[in-house]
């Protein structure tokens, strides 16, 4: 782990874009492999959709990450209150959460119907099904992260950790496009649960 993370701060710092797009795409992807292991569907049962991994590959390296990178910067550049670290974060949280959050989210969907080639009436359709579950669940699990994000971790490192905690999260967005929300909400615990236990290993291995 010391290697790695040695290996990313190096390569952040001499090509800090590219960096953080490669390392988004390859989380992303990660994600989608979760899904697939944890799903049970029977479609996806002794056959693995190396299609759609690509497309979520796709859409954290190419479209989420640069956007990300600049979003970002943008609220740690001007959302400033000097003296009060804890109102800084909430202030930030709070412009995450309600321009970064829908449109991203929206994004999202519009990026997987267009890689499939569905119609825009069709992709219309996901969004008003799947898009107002989707934000609830958002709501749910990115606050708290994103406070501890803005509060501790150093602007270039911001993607890092959302890419992290978004293994599972893209776990749960990767099967809500492909499937109804009920059965996503399985896959997203099934998923927080894995990643608890990696991390567990993790640190019993340090210790």
């Amino acid at each position: 782990m010391v290697a790695i993370y040695k290996w990313y701060n190096a390569r952040l710092s001499t090509r800090p874009i590219s960096t953080q797009c490669i390392t988004a795409g390859f989380l992303f992807g990660a994600g989608d492999v979760v899904a697939q292991t944890l799903s049970s569907d029977p479609a996806l049962k002794n056959k693995y959709d190396y299609i759609r991994t690509a497309r979520m590959w796709f859409h954290g390296s190419v479209i989420v990450a640069p956007c990300a990178i600049h979003w970002y910067k943008l609220v740690g550049t001007r959302i400033v209150v000097p003296g009060r670290p804890r109102l800084e974060a909430l202030a930030r949280i709070t412009v995450d959460q309600t321009v970064w959050a829908p449109v991203g989210i929206a994004s999202f969907y519009v990026s997987m119907g267009a890689l499939q080639l569905h119609s825009w009436d069709q992709i219309k359709e996901e969004l008003r099904t799947k898009w107002g579950q989707t934000m609830a669940r958002n709501y749910i699990v990115w606050p708290a992260v994103q406070f501890v994000n803005f509060r501790i971790v150093p602007l270039d490192y911001r993607l890092m950790p959302v890419n992290i905690v978004s293994i599972a999260w893209n776990a749960f967005t990767s099967w809500s496009s492909s499937t109804n929300i009920a059965e996503s909400m399985v896959t997203l615990e099934k998923a927080e649960h894995k990643v608890e236990e990696t991390l567990s290993v993790k640190g019993e291995r340090k210790l």
